[in-house]
Parts: structure tokens; sequence; C-alpha cells
């Protein structure tokens, strides 16, 4: 039995020989797409220049309106992504106030769905002792939801706090003189929701015959006179049937507007897309003016007569793949005053280059 027992353990063991080998492999480098770089600024803006509105809404208890917006296109075709709004409003009080202020776009046509609501809480600068309002331009971010509209789209403005107490009031343009880019859908016509009764007219400020609809809806200002309790704000005489809520509707690909001889700097926003699959790094991103149109009356337009301010700019990010990068970090344009007369460059319009490393 013990010999036995040796000979089964002996079945178990085993012996090697030692031996080397050689083998092949593989591996890839991808390749580097080239990035996207694309303006961001106004798709549509009825703002005015140096705030020389000549009517605003107020709302609520004042007028029984609680939402008003407008019917927008934007002068670009086709789905874009919207990055910010910028909302002017009045301030009639003396001091500084903190409206809450909420914009929605109920219905988008874009592709990525339904938009969030954005609020917004900034201060509207105190009145002059001259007795008119100071206005204050409101922005609402949009740019970290992914927010994209169709061409054509409704938006609505809402403050529950814009009251006769508050002294706020949305600052109003002419869709006939105004709207610098892009367009009114439906000049004479703007979106309202009233605490008015459907049938009856909407308060005292506009005509009597601009009955609401049910809740937020278009509504027909060019049907009459003014209301004589609010003479000029809407009706059908001329420039005030084309009141509008002053809005900005900033998106990729968008432009600046505005530019003039030693007036302000405007600035510049981009957005980086990497259209590849694999991250790619970029250093810094230059803007250049490369080109402006000519007057065909006084064809003299220069270049030169605008300054890029901050450029190039660092932004040392690798840029993933499907994804975008928002630069705001100070790039402007200008246009400085020339001892040369510039009026041939009324109108035209700038082409800016970007270039990245």
């Amino acid at each position: 039995m013990t010999v036995v027992a040796i000979l089964l353990g002996a079945v178990a063991a085993f012996a090697y020989f030692s031996s080397t080998g050689s083998g092949t492999g593989s591996a890839h480098s991808g390749t580097a797409s080239n990035v996207t770089i694309t303006q961001i600024g106004a798709g549509y803006d009825s703002l005015i220049p140096n705030s020389g509105y000549h009517q605003d809404q107020c709302m609520n208890t004042c007028s029984g309106v609680t939402e008003i917006g407008n019917d927008v296109t934007l002068a670009n075709s086709g789905d874009q992504q919207l990055i910010s709004v910028v909302v002017a409003a009045d301030n009639w009080n003396l001091t500084t106030v903190t409206p809450t202020m909420t914009l929605s776009i109920p219905v988008p046509n874009g592709p990525n769905g339904p938009i969030t609501p954005v609020t917004e809480n900034s201060q509207v600068l105190a009145a002059g002792t001259a007795g008119g309002p100071t206005t204050t331009n409101v922005t609402f971010d949009f740019s970290t939801q992914n927010a994209w509209v169709g061409q054509e789209f409704v938006y609505g403005i809402q403050c529950s706090d814009c009251d006769t107490g508050a002294g706020v009031n949305l600052a109003l343009s002419s869709s006939a003189t105004n709207v610098s880019v892009g367009t009114d859908t439906h000049p004479g016509s703007i979106y309202v929701d009233s605490t008015v009764s459907p049938g009856s007219p909407l308060g005292t400020d506009f005509p009597t015959c601009a009955d609401a609809g049910t809740g937020f809806a278009l509504v027909n200002v060019d049907c009459g006179p003014s209301n004589p309790g609010n003479p000029g704000a809407y009706g059908n005489e001329g420039a005030a049937s084309a009141d509008i809520p002053a809005v900005e509707f900033n998106v990729v690909g968008g432009t600046e507007t505005g530019l003039a001889p030693g007036g302000p700097s405007d600035p510049i926003n981009f957005a980086i897309t990497n259209p590849g699959s694999s991250s790619v790094y970029v250093n810094s991103v230059t803007t250049t003016v490369s080109s402006v149109t000519t007057n065909a009356d006084i064809p003299t337009c220069s270049t030169l007569w605008y300054s890029i301010a901050n450029s190039p700019v660092t932004i040392g990010e690798n840029i993933p793949p499907g994804t975008t990068f928002f630069d705001n970090t100070g790039v402007t344009i200008s246009m400085p005053p020339n001892v040369l007369n510039q009026d041939s460059c009324e109108g035209n319009a700038v082409t800016l280059g970007f270039t990245s490393n």
C-alpha cells in the first residue's frame, strides 16, 4: 500500500523546459479633426442702442398683462443653438430694484426638444432725476442646457414683481424701424397673456379692438386707434402699431451689431466645435477683421478702421468630440474715431476670421 501511494503521488508531478518566443502586434494613431470656430452673436435683435425707447409695458395689476412676447424669425435658416437672451427693462423708480423675470420658449422646434425657462434676478438701475426711466439690459443664460431653436419661434416674458410699486416696465421698440437682425414674423401683433377675460379689451394699454385670447395668445394690436389712456402705444397710427418687446437672441452663427465711430466696444464670443471622434487640443484662437463690404456710392470703407482687442485669446483646452466650448474672455471689436470721414462704412457688413493653433 505504501508503494501504491508513492506511485499515485508521482502521477501528479510534472517537468518543464525553458523556451523563448517572439510575436508582433499593432497600435493605431488617431487622426485629429479640424475644429470649427463659429461666432456667437445676434440672430434676432430689436434692442435700441443708447436706450432710446419711446414706450414700455407695465405688467400685472397696472395693465392686466402677466406675460408678453412675440413671434420672431432669426436671420439664418435652420436649427440654431441658443446661447443667451437680452431683455431691456425700464426702471422708473429712484432706487435700484431686483425684479424676478422669467423668459420662456414654450414650443421650440429645434432638435433637442423642450427648453427649460430661465429665471433671472438682476439689478435694474435707478431712474435719473430728469423724470425719465433708466434702461438696463437683463441677460438670460441658456448656454448650459444645450438649447436649440428653429428659425422661427415664440417667446414669452413674465415678471412676478414688475408692477406699479416696483416701477419696472419692459422696454418696447418698433418692429418697423428697430429690428436690426432677423424679422418680426407678424408685424402689428404680439403675444400676450392677460388677466382680463377673453373678449374684453386688454386693460388701458391696448386698442379696444385688441381682445385677449385664451391664455398666452397672438393679439392683433394694429386693429384700431391707440387707447386714449395710453396714446402712442400700439394701435394703427404708423410706427405705434409696431411696438414689440426689445430683446436680443444670441445664437451660434449670429452677428454683432451697432458698431459706430467712437462707439463702445462689442464683445466677440465664439464656439469651438470638434466634429471628430477624439479630443483635440486648442491652444489659442486669433480673431481678425478679414473683410468689409463697401458702399456702392462711397467704396472706401477699410478693414483698418476696425480694431480687435485682447486677441489672441488663450484657450488651453482639450475639446471633446461633439461638444462646444464657449469663449467669454474679453475679445472685443470697435470702430475707433478717425480723422477721415467714415460714412462709407455705414450699414456695411464686417467679416471676422478665426484661426486656432
